[in-house]
């Protein structure tokens, strides 16, 4: 017999789409912040966030009377028709998030949105408590205790605390890293991981990965009709023989896309051996009408509406931008996006990235 979910067990089921592990959270709960336009964020963390996860702005609050509602599925003040979902300037907007975690978690929402007042919202299982009379604290605060309580089969695949707080600083320093303008700092069993006050890139890199980084970096700033990129490409120093020191963002979004690190990856042909891997943060802009971001729940992956476009303009920067650092012979060497080498590139990881797409849930 079909029968309709209980809304309970929808929620759950939309939480495994959400929030995969504690890092998962402070993710969500960071693009809230910055969607409120903070500029000082704090993260503290209590067993790998295992026991507790807390994350406090200075945003713009929310109003007592919208608490209940933020718990929602579906409810959010970032979009209101569909052609919304084509010109999304906020990091967040399925509704979702705050929904999703609340009903795997215990949860309170400490919040005060200008008006010398603040409010309390206590959470339990996904239902809401009765709004309370709180400390005005200039902005939000939300702790979540004991992530995967109700749901012990999801629970048990978390990884020790320390394996999770390393995801976690990895989320954190990536979202540094996208907005050096804001200050972050992160806490974790009462010691301070990193402490960063709004700061050009080029130092907030050196703070979050390593202050040799800024004397082996090439700047990129480059815009062509209406696309541009910026940030730095590292030179021979910071080539790696494994993943995990490349950022690329989409208007300040952390995006995963083989496609485009791709482009990068090609750039750098003849310098690198294969199995090696360059540095870079790169921040992509372009228009919201070029791109749908809502592709996916976790909102990494993004179709982008003239992909070969991109990945040409990227390739052709990047080439231009690590010149300095060519052998001579390859010195005059035109970039050639269009080789048969290129072109086969990106055909293959086209066709991976549509069909990855296609197949998704």
């Amino acid at each position: 017999m079909i029968k309709a979910l209980s809304e309970d067990l929808r929620n759950k089921i939309s939480a495994g789409e959400v929030v995969e592990r504690p890092s998962s959270v402070v993710k969500e709960l960071i693009e809230n912040s910055l969607d409120a336009g903070s500029s000082e964020i704090s993260i503290v963390i209590e067993k790998g966030g295992h026991h507790t996860i807390q994350v406090r702005d200075n945003g713009s609050g929310i109003s007592p009377d919208d608490l209940p509602s933020s718990i929602k599925r579906f409810h959010t003040s970032k979009i209101e028709t569909v052609d919304d979902l084509f010109s999304i300037n906020t990091l967040g907007f399925r509704g979702e998030a705050l929904s999703s975690i609340a009903s795997i978690s215990e949860m309170s929402i400490l919040s005060s949105n200008g008006n010398g007042e603040g409010a309390e919202l206590p959470i339990l299982n996904g239902a809401p408590g009765e709004v309370q009379p709180a400390a005005d604290i200039g902005g939000t605060e939300i702790t979540i205790r004991n992530l995967f309580y109700n749901t012990p089969a999801r629970k048990k695949f978390l990884k020790t605390p320390r394996t999770e707080l390393r995801k976690i600083v990895d989320v954190v320093r990536c979202y540094g890293l996208a907005f050096p303008d804001v200050e972050f700092r992160l806490v974790a069993d009462d010691r301070d991981i990193f402490h960063v006050h709004a700061e050009p890139l080029e130092e907030r890199i050196d703070n979050l990965l390593d202050p040799t980084y800024s004397r082996n970096l090439l700047p990129l700033n480059i815009t062509k009709g209406d696309i541009a990129l910026s940030g730095f490409v590292g030179n021979l120093n910071l080539v790696r023989s494994r993943p995990g020191e490349q950022y690329l963002f989409l208007n300040r979004r952390f995006i995963k896309d083989r496609l485009m690190n791709r482009a990068v990856y090609n750039a750098y042909e003849s310098l690198i051996k294969r199995g090696e891997y360059p540095f870079f943060v790169i921040n992509l802009l372009l228009p919201g009408d070029q791109v749908d971001v809502n592709v996916h729940p976790t909102k990494h992956e993004v179709r982008f509406r003239d992909g070969r476009s991109v990945h040409d303009f990227l390739f052709r920067s990047i080439h231009r931008a690590i010149a300095d650092i060519r052998p001579q012979d390859q010195m005059n060497e035109a970039p050639d996006a269009d080789s048969s080498l290129m072109q086969a590139t990106y055909q293959v990881e086209s066709a991976a990235q549509m069909h990855q797409q296609a197949t998704m849930p």
